[in-house]
Protein backbone atom coordinates (compact mmCIF):
# COMPACT_ATOMS: atom_id res chain seq x y z
CA UNK A 1 0.00 0.00 0.00
CA UNK A 2 1.35 3.40 -0.93
CA UNK A 3 1.36 6.07 1.78
CA UNK A 4 2.83 9.38 0.71
CA UNK A 5 2.97 12.56 2.80
CA UNK A 6 2.98 15.40 0.27
CA UNK A 7 3.14 18.33 2.69
CA UNK A 8 3.11 18.79 6.47
CA UNK A 9 4.29 21.13 9.20
CA UNK A 10 6.75 20.18 11.99
CA UNK A 11 4.29 21.10 14.73
CA UNK A 12 1.38 19.22 13.17
CA UNK A 13 2.68 15.85 11.94
CA UNK A 14 0.40 13.12 10.61
CA UNK A 15 -0.02 10.11 12.85
CA UNK A 16 0.79 6.58 11.66
CA UNK A 17 -2.79 5.35 11.51
CA UNK A 18 -2.53 4.08 7.94
CA UNK A 19 0.77 2.28 8.48
CA UNK A 20 -0.73 0.42 11.44
CA UNK A 21 -4.06 -0.20 9.67
CA UNK A 22 -2.43 -1.70 6.58
CA UNK A 23 -0.12 -3.79 8.78
CA UNK A 24 -3.12 -5.26 10.57
CA UNK A 25 -5.60 -5.75 7.73
CA UNK A 26 -5.33 -7.32 4.30
CA UNK A 27 -7.47 -5.49 1.75
CA UNK A 28 -9.20 -7.09 -1.20
CA UNK A 29 -7.37 -4.60 -3.44
CA UNK A 30 -4.58 -2.08 -3.11
CA UNK A 31 -5.31 1.58 -2.31
CA UNK A 32 -3.14 4.69 -2.30
CA UNK A 33 -3.03 7.20 0.55
CA UNK A 34 -1.82 10.79 0.26
CA UNK A 35 -1.47 13.05 3.30
CA UNK A 36 -1.14 16.81 3.06
CA UNK A 37 -2.00 20.31 4.19
CA UNK A 38 -4.47 21.77 1.70
CA UNK A 39 -3.80 25.24 0.28
CA UNK A 40 -5.39 26.77 -2.85
CA UNK A 41 -2.74 29.46 -3.21
CA UNK A 42 0.45 29.14 -5.23
CA UNK A 43 2.59 29.89 -2.18
CA UNK A 44 4.31 26.58 -1.58
CA UNK A 45 2.55 26.20 1.81
CA UNK A 46 0.34 23.28 0.91
CA UNK A 47 -1.20 21.13 -1.82
CA UNK A 48 -3.91 22.34 -4.21
CA UNK A 49 -6.23 20.55 -6.62
CA UNK A 50 -3.84 21.57 -9.39
CA UNK A 51 -1.08 19.68 -7.60
CA UNK A 52 -3.29 16.63 -7.12
CA UNK A 53 -4.21 16.57 -10.79
CA UNK A 54 -0.52 16.02 -11.59
CA UNK A 55 -0.43 12.74 -9.65
CA UNK A 56 -0.62 9.47 -11.56
CA UNK A 57 -3.01 7.35 -9.52
CA UNK A 58 -2.38 3.61 -9.76
CA UNK A 59 -5.30 2.22 -7.78
CA UNK A 60 -9.07 2.38 -8.10
CA UNK A 61 -9.57 3.82 -4.61
CA UNK A 62 -7.45 6.74 -3.40
CA UNK A 63 -7.44 8.17 0.12
CA UNK A 64 -6.70 11.83 0.87
CA UNK A 65 -5.90 12.50 4.50
CA UNK A 66 -6.14 16.30 4.68
CA UNK A 67 -5.32 18.79 7.41
CA UNK A 68 -6.71 22.32 7.00
CA UNK A 69 -9.68 23.65 5.09
CA UNK A 70 -10.53 22.68 1.51
CA UNK A 71 -11.08 26.22 0.28
CA UNK A 72 -10.87 28.19 -2.93
CA UNK A 73 -8.81 31.35 -3.36
CA UNK A 74 -11.74 33.41 -2.08
CA UNK A 75 -11.92 31.49 1.22
CA UNK A 76 -15.06 29.50 0.34
CA UNK A 77 -15.41 25.77 0.90
CA UNK A 78 -14.39 24.55 -2.54
CA UNK A 79 -17.30 22.31 -3.47
CA UNK A 80 -16.91 23.27 -7.11
CA UNK A 81 -13.24 22.26 -6.94
CA UNK A 82 -14.21 18.89 -5.45
CA UNK A 83 -16.76 18.31 -8.20
CA UNK A 84 -14.32 19.29 -10.93
CA UNK A 85 -11.49 17.17 -9.52
CA UNK A 86 -13.62 14.05 -9.13
CA UNK A 87 -15.12 14.51 -12.59
CA UNK A 88 -11.60 14.72 -14.03
CA UNK A 89 -10.80 11.26 -12.58
CA UNK A 90 -13.91 9.13 -13.23
CA UNK A 91 -11.88 5.93 -13.13
CA UNK A 92 -10.94 6.57 -9.47
CA UNK A 93 -12.95 6.73 -6.26
CA UNK A 94 -11.81 9.14 -3.56
CA UNK A 95 -12.06 8.91 0.21
CA UNK A 96 -11.38 12.34 1.66
CA UNK A 97 -10.96 13.03 5.37
CA UNK A 98 -10.77 16.71 6.32
CA UNK A 99 -11.70 19.19 9.08
CA UNK A 100 -14.93 19.97 7.15
CA UNK A 101 -17.23 18.03 9.43
CA UNK A 102 -20.25 16.48 7.71
CA UNK A 103 -19.58 18.21 4.40
CA UNK A 104 -21.71 15.50 2.78
CA UNK A 105 -24.71 17.09 4.48
CA UNK A 106 -24.13 20.28 2.50
CA UNK A 107 -23.79 18.37 -0.75
CA UNK A 108 -27.05 16.57 -0.02
CA UNK A 109 -28.86 19.82 0.76
CA UNK A 110 -27.68 21.28 -2.54
CA UNK A 111 -28.69 18.16 -4.43
CA UNK A 112 -25.08 17.50 -5.47
CA UNK A 113 -24.19 13.87 -6.10
CA UNK A 114 -20.52 12.94 -6.63
CA UNK A 115 -20.62 9.14 -6.98
CA UNK A 116 -16.85 8.64 -6.78
CA UNK A 117 -16.45 10.63 -3.54
CA UNK A 118 -16.80 9.61 0.10
CA UNK A 119 -16.33 12.34 2.73
CA UNK A 120 -15.40 11.72 6.34
CA UNK A 121 -13.32 13.02 9.26
CA UNK A 122 -10.97 11.19 11.59
CA UNK A 123 -8.18 12.05 14.04
CA UNK A 124 -5.37 12.63 11.55
CA UNK A 125 -2.59 14.13 13.62
CA UNK A 126 -0.43 13.59 16.65
CA UNK A 127 0.47 17.02 17.96
CA UNK A 128 4.18 17.52 18.52
CA UNK A 129 3.33 18.78 22.01
CA UNK A 130 0.39 17.94 24.28
CA UNK A 131 -2.20 20.54 25.19
CA UNK A 132 -2.14 21.10 28.95
CA UNK A 133 -5.22 21.83 31.01
CA UNK A 134 -5.43 25.46 32.04
CA UNK A 135 -4.78 26.17 35.70
CA UNK A 136 -7.66 28.49 36.51
CA UNK A 137 -7.31 31.36 38.93
CA UNK A 138 -9.95 33.79 40.14
CA UNK A 139 -12.25 34.31 37.17
CA UNK A 140 -13.51 37.75 36.21
CA UNK A 141 -16.97 38.39 34.74
CA UNK A 142 -15.35 39.54 31.49
CA UNK A 143 -15.43 37.53 28.29
CA UNK A 144 -12.61 36.77 25.88
CA UNK A 145 -12.20 36.46 22.10
CA UNK A 146 -8.97 35.44 20.35
CA UNK A 147 -8.72 36.74 16.77
CA UNK A 148 -5.50 36.04 14.91
CA UNK A 149 -6.46 38.12 11.89
CA UNK A 150 -9.04 40.62 10.68
CA UNK A 151 -11.10 38.20 8.61
CA UNK A 152 -14.43 39.69 7.64
CA UNK A 153 -16.60 37.59 9.98
CA UNK A 154 -14.31 38.35 12.92
CA UNK A 155 -14.47 42.10 12.30
CA UNK A 156 -18.25 41.97 11.94
CA UNK A 157 -18.67 39.86 15.07
CA UNK A 158 -16.58 42.25 17.12
CA UNK A 159 -18.40 45.19 15.56
CA UNK A 160 -21.72 43.71 16.60
CA UNK A 161 -20.45 43.13 20.13
CA UNK A 162 -19.17 46.70 20.33
CA UNK A 163 -22.59 47.99 19.29
CA UNK A 164 -23.93 46.57 22.57
CA UNK A 165 -23.44 47.98 26.04
CA UNK A 166 -21.70 44.78 27.08
CA UNK A 167 -19.12 45.19 24.33
CA UNK A 168 -17.04 47.05 26.90
CA UNK A 169 -17.12 43.95 29.10
CA UNK A 170 -14.97 41.91 26.73
CA UNK A 171 -11.30 41.58 25.83
CA UNK A 172 -10.08 40.95 22.27
CA UNK A 173 -6.91 39.96 20.50
CA UNK A 174 -6.30 41.07 16.91
CA UNK A 175 -3.27 41.02 14.68
CA UNK A 176 -3.75 44.19 12.64
CA UNK A 177 -0.75 43.36 10.46
CA UNK A 178 -3.11 41.11 8.49
CA UNK A 179 -5.78 43.14 6.76
CA UNK A 180 -9.19 41.78 5.82
CA UNK A 181 -8.47 38.98 3.38
CA UNK A 182 -11.67 39.08 1.33
CA UNK A 183 -14.46 41.50 0.50
CA UNK A 184 -18.13 40.52 1.03
CA UNK A 185 -18.82 39.88 -2.66
CA UNK A 186 -16.08 37.23 -2.73
CA UNK A 187 -17.97 34.98 -0.31
CA UNK A 188 -20.36 32.80 -2.29
CA UNK A 189 -22.70 32.40 0.68
CA UNK A 190 -22.65 36.06 1.72
CA UNK A 191 -26.09 37.60 2.14
CA UNK A 192 -26.26 41.22 3.35
CA UNK A 193 -27.57 41.67 6.90
CA UNK A 194 -31.03 43.03 7.60
CA UNK A 195 -31.35 46.83 7.91
CA UNK A 196 -31.59 46.51 11.70
CA UNK A 197 -28.42 44.42 11.94
CA UNK A 198 -26.67 46.64 9.42
CA UNK A 199 -27.27 49.62 11.71
CA UNK A 200 -25.77 47.71 14.64
CA UNK A 201 -22.74 46.61 12.61
CA UNK A 202 -22.11 50.19 11.46
CA UNK A 203 -22.34 51.53 15.00
CA UNK A 204 -19.90 48.97 16.36
CA UNK A 205 -17.56 49.13 13.39
CA UNK A 206 -16.92 52.79 14.08
CA UNK A 207 -15.61 51.81 17.51
CA UNK A 208 -13.62 48.96 15.96
CA UNK A 209 -11.93 51.24 13.41
CA UNK A 210 -11.04 53.70 16.17
CA UNK A 211 -9.80 50.77 18.30
CA UNK A 212 -12.20 51.72 21.08
CA UNK A 213 -12.02 48.36 22.78
CA UNK A 214 -9.80 46.54 25.22
CA UNK A 215 -7.20 44.73 23.14
CA UNK A 216 -4.98 42.14 24.74
CA UNK A 217 -1.53 42.06 23.19
CA UNK A 218 -0.05 38.60 22.96
CA UNK A 219 2.77 36.97 21.02
CA UNK A 220 1.56 36.18 17.53
CA UNK A 221 1.19 32.62 16.34
CA UNK A 222 4.16 31.41 14.27
CA UNK A 223 2.35 30.00 11.23
CA UNK A 224 5.62 28.83 9.67
CA UNK A 225 5.93 26.17 12.37
CA UNK A 226 2.21 25.59 12.92
CA UNK A 227 2.52 24.14 16.42
CA UNK A 228 -0.90 24.86 17.96
CA UNK A 229 -0.26 23.08 21.25
CA UNK A 230 2.98 24.97 21.86
CA UNK A 231 1.24 28.26 21.10
CA UNK A 232 -1.58 27.40 23.50
CA UNK A 233 0.73 26.18 26.29
CA UNK A 234 3.24 29.02 26.00
CA UNK A 235 0.95 31.96 25.23
CA UNK A 236 -2.79 31.37 25.47
CA UNK A 237 -3.15 29.21 28.58
CA UNK A 238 -2.08 32.00 30.92
CA UNK A 239 -4.65 34.29 29.32
CA UNK A 240 -7.38 31.69 29.70
CA UNK A 241 -6.60 31.38 33.42
CA UNK A 242 -8.74 34.38 34.45
CA UNK A 243 -11.63 33.96 31.97
CA UNK A 244 -14.66 31.70 32.05
CA UNK A 245 -16.40 32.70 28.80
CA UNK A 246 -15.00 32.74 25.25
CA UNK A 247 -16.49 33.82 21.93
CA UNK A 248 -14.74 31.58 19.42
CA UNK A 249 -14.56 33.00 15.92
CA UNK A 250 -13.70 30.01 13.78
CA UNK A 251 -11.61 29.65 10.64
CA UNK A 252 -14.73 29.85 8.46
CA UNK A 253 -18.14 31.38 8.99
CA UNK A 254 -20.10 31.99 5.77
CA UNK A 255 -20.63 28.26 5.26
CA UNK A 256 -23.42 25.70 5.61
CA UNK A 257 -21.03 23.30 7.38
CA UNK A 258 -18.42 24.01 10.05
CA UNK A 259 -14.65 23.73 9.94
CA UNK A 260 -13.12 22.58 13.22
CA UNK A 261 -9.55 23.64 13.99
CA UNK A 262 -7.27 24.21 16.97
CA UNK A 263 -9.41 27.25 17.88
CA UNK A 264 -12.29 25.06 18.98
CA UNK A 265 -10.05 22.43 20.58
CA UNK A 266 -7.97 24.84 22.66
CA UNK A 267 -11.15 26.18 24.28
CA UNK A 268 -11.62 22.70 25.78
CA UNK A 269 -8.26 22.83 27.56
CA UNK A 270 -8.83 26.52 28.30
CA UNK A 271 -11.91 25.31 30.21
CA UNK A 272 -14.27 28.12 29.21
CA UNK A 273 -17.97 28.34 28.43
CA UNK A 274 -17.87 28.49 24.59
CA UNK A 275 -20.02 30.56 22.23
CA UNK A 276 -19.21 29.51 18.66
CA UNK A 277 -19.21 31.69 15.55
CA UNK A 278 -18.59 29.19 12.77
CA UNK A 279 -20.43 27.51 9.92
CA UNK A 280 -23.92 26.10 10.44
CA UNK A 281 -23.96 23.15 12.86
CA UNK A 282 -20.70 23.64 14.73
CA UNK A 283 -22.28 22.68 18.05
CA UNK A 284 -23.99 19.66 16.51
CA UNK A 285 -20.76 18.38 15.00
CA UNK A 286 -18.63 18.96 18.10
CA UNK A 287 -21.11 16.93 20.11
CA UNK A 288 -21.31 14.19 17.48
CA UNK A 289 -17.61 13.76 16.70
CA UNK A 290 -15.95 14.51 20.04
CA UNK A 291 -18.88 13.69 22.35
CA UNK A 292 -18.32 17.02 24.09
CA UNK A 293 -20.61 18.52 26.71
CA UNK A 294 -21.23 22.06 25.46
CA UNK A 295 -23.03 23.23 28.58
CA UNK A 296 -26.65 23.20 27.48
CA UNK A 297 -28.59 24.85 30.27
CA UNK A 298 -25.84 27.41 30.75
CA UNK A 299 -25.27 28.46 27.13
CA UNK A 300 -28.12 28.95 24.67
CA UNK A 301 -26.94 27.17 21.53
CA UNK A 302 -30.26 27.53 19.70
CA UNK A 303 -28.41 29.73 17.21
CA UNK A 304 -26.52 26.73 15.83
CA UNK A 305 -28.80 25.74 12.95
CA UNK A 306 -29.77 29.25 11.76
CA UNK A 307 -28.78 29.33 8.09
CA UNK A 308 -28.79 33.10 7.65
CA UNK A 309 -25.23 33.82 8.69
CA UNK A 310 -25.66 37.25 10.25
CA UNK A 311 -28.83 36.21 12.04
CA UNK A 312 -26.89 33.26 13.45
CA UNK A 313 -24.10 35.58 14.56
CA UNK A 314 -26.49 37.98 16.25
CA UNK A 315 -28.44 35.16 17.91
CA UNK A 316 -25.28 33.54 19.30
CA UNK A 317 -24.43 36.83 20.99
CA UNK A 318 -27.87 38.14 21.97
CA UNK A 319 -29.18 34.86 23.38
CA UNK A 320 -26.17 34.63 25.68
CA UNK A 321 -26.19 38.19 26.96
CA UNK A 322 -26.36 36.84 30.50
CA UNK A 323 -22.78 35.53 30.08
CA UNK A 324 -21.49 38.67 28.39
CA UNK A 325 -22.93 41.66 30.24
CA UNK A 326 -21.20 41.09 33.59
CA UNK A 327 -24.43 40.21 35.42
CA UNK A 328 -23.43 36.56 36.02
CA UNK A 329 -20.97 35.50 38.69
CA UNK A 330 -18.81 33.56 36.24
CA UNK A 331 -16.41 32.20 38.85
CA UNK A 332 -19.27 30.72 40.87
CA UNK A 333 -20.93 29.34 37.75
CA UNK A 334 -17.66 27.83 36.52
CA UNK A 335 -17.00 26.18 39.90
CA UNK A 336 -20.45 24.59 39.81
CA UNK A 337 -19.70 23.03 36.43
CA UNK A 338 -16.01 22.26 36.96
CA UNK A 339 -16.61 18.53 36.62
CA UNK A 340 -18.05 19.05 33.13
CA UNK A 341 -14.95 20.92 31.99
CA UNK A 342 -12.74 18.15 33.34
CA UNK A 343 -14.83 15.50 31.60
CA UNK A 344 -14.43 17.32 28.27
CA UNK A 345 -10.66 17.42 28.74
CA UNK A 346 -10.63 13.67 29.37
CA UNK A 347 -12.63 12.98 26.21
CA UNK A 348 -10.39 15.16 24.05
CA UNK A 349 -7.24 13.67 25.55
CA UNK A 350 -8.51 10.15 24.85
CA UNK A 351 -9.14 10.94 21.19
CA UNK A 352 -5.84 12.74 20.60
CA UNK A 353 -3.40 11.01 22.97
CA UNK A 354 -4.75 7.61 24.02
CA UNK A 355 -3.23 5.34 21.41
CA UNK A 356 -5.69 2.50 21.96
CA UNK A 357 -8.77 4.73 21.90
CA UNK A 358 -7.59 6.74 18.88
CA UNK A 359 -6.68 3.62 16.93
CA UNK A 360 -10.09 2.03 17.48
CA UNK A 361 -11.85 5.29 16.59
CA UNK A 362 -9.85 5.76 13.37
CA UNK A 363 -10.01 2.09 12.34
CA UNK A 364 -13.80 2.21 12.45
CA UNK A 365 -13.83 5.36 10.31
CA UNK A 366 -11.44 3.86 7.76
CA UNK A 367 -13.39 0.59 7.59
CA UNK A 368 -16.64 2.46 6.89
CA UNK A 369 -14.91 4.44 4.15
CA UNK A 370 -13.45 1.37 2.43
CA UNK A 371 -16.69 -0.59 2.67
CA UNK A 372 -18.45 2.27 0.89
CA UNK A 373 -16.40 1.42 -2.20
CA UNK A 374 -16.77 -2.36 -1.70
CA UNK A 375 -13.28 -3.07 -0.42
CA UNK A 376 -13.33 -5.99 1.98
CA UNK A 377 -10.89 -6.62 4.84
CA UNK A 378 -9.45 -9.59 6.59
CA UNK A 379 -6.97 -9.93 9.42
Amino acid sequence: MKIDTLFSYPGLPFNDIFESFFDKYKLSEDVECYQFIFCPYETGTGISFNDLNKLNFQTRVVIFNIIDSIIDIDDNTDIHGLQKFCAKHPENSFIISSPHFNLQRELDKRGINIPNLYLTSWAATTFSERFKRCEKGELSNRWLSFNSSTKLHRVMAMSYLLSKDYGDNGDFTFDFRHKIYKQPYQYKNFKPPSPELKTSFAKGHKKFKNKEFNRIKISQFDASNLAPAANYNDVLSSVYSTYGVEIITGTSFFEQTPVISEKEMQSVWGMVFPIFLNGVGIVRELKSFFDLDLFDGVIDHSYDEIEDHFERMAAAIDRNQHLLDGSTDVHKLWTTHKHRFESNCEKMESLLYDRTYQTLFNYNKIKQSLHHFNISLEL
